[in-house]
């Protein structure tokens, strides 16, 4: 959008280099503040170019201050979560790449509202762009795309923003800071690893079966196989040697059994794989549970068991409604 307003008004090259180190760098809070620009050309850049695409911005911290939940809008209406956690090593900032989902996983909050539509790239940004500025002194280190959406329905607008991310001119973040969570499209999958944009990538999985994951992700799991889409991230694991984070929700006895983990295992025997574990949030409109701290231990036993790597994820933001699966516009 920069190099357009250059080229309309036929500036100099040095004047995109003078806005990135403002915009993305320097944390200022209105073109006004673009001080080494002249009036007449912030007053154009007022006109024609929005500071934040999404407006009314509204906090909800939780009570232990290492979570905040926000609630912004797009111009035509729509709602929009994103959510900073801090802990004493790490400040990661979850976006979202669309108002609503369109996937509508039956644990999932945001999945119950659908889809009201896809994120623009400076959408996007604007989330990140909005807790570095409140930040001040302090740095995110980590962006995960695990907030509202499915990225890969909205591939192109995602790796714009990855873009402009890792862009050292702008934002600057390492590639392997980044995160992309998805529950498995296989064509858009396949296509956005062909790109190699060098980001982490986590797989909603949440069923080491087909069967099961019909049941709980029906709108993905038809058309998309648990078979071919294992094929395709052991190609990319053999290809890249990189590894693969798998989600797990832990729903009681739903797929949290000790036979569960079996085939989990047998699923990702010889994989460079990581499974994050996660509990279940409770939501009044969902008829799910969490799993209790038995069963959660007896299923990373036997994963442990079977030499399969496991994590079991710290849920932030329970207060807020800001824990996994839990966004949506209450």
């Amino acid at each position: 959008m920069f190099r357009r307003f250059l080229e309309k008004y036929k500036l100099p090259s040095f004047r995109l280099k003078q806005i990135y180190e403002q915009y993305y760098k320097s944390n200022i809070s209105s073109w006004d503040e673009l001080t080494t620009w002249s009036k007449d050309l912030r007053e154009k850049l007022i006109r024609e170019i929005p500071f934040y695409k999404l407006t009314n911005f509204t906090d909800y911290p939780s009570k232990d201050k290492r979570t905040i939940k926000t609630l912004s809008y797009t111009t035509d209406g729509y709602p929009v979560e994103s959510v900073m956690m801090k802990n004493k090593k790490r400040i990661t900032v979850c976006i979202s790449c669309m108002s609503g989902c369109p996937v509508r996983c039956k644990f999932c909050a945001t999945g119950q509202m659908g889809k009201n539509r896809n994120l623009d790239v400076q959408e996007i940004v604007d989330q990140v762009l909005y807790f570095k500025r409140k930040l001040g002194d302090k740095n995110i280190t980590n962006i995960v795309f695990m907030g509202m959406g499915e990225p890969m329905l909205n591939l192109d607008n995602v790796l714009g923003a990855i873009k402009v991310f890792t862009n050292k001119d702008m934002l600057g973040f390492g590639h392997r800071r980044i995160t992309v969570s998805t529950v498995g499209y296989i064509k858009q999958l396949e296509e956005f690893l062909k790109k190699d944009t060098g980001v982490k990538l986590a797989i909603s999985l949440h069923a080491p079966t087909q069967e099961l994951r019909m049941k709980l992700m029906p709108t993905v799991a038809k058309a998309n196989k648990l078979d071919d889409l294992m094929k395709v991230l052991i190609r990319y694991q053999m290809s890249k040697g990189k590894r693969v984070t798998y989600e797990y929700i832990l729903l009681k006895d739903i797929n949290d059994d000790v036979e569960h983990a079996k085939e989990l295992a047998k699923l990702l025997k010889n994989q460079i794989a990581l499974v994050n574990i996660i509990n279940f949030n409770r939501s009044e409109n969902l008829p799910f549970e969490p799993s209790s701290r038995k069963r959660v231990d007896a299923f990373r036993n036997i994963l442990d068991s079977r030499e399969i790597n496991n994590t079991l994820r710290y849920s932030y933001g329970k207060d807020i409604n800001a824990a996994c699966g839990q966004l949506a516009n209450q």
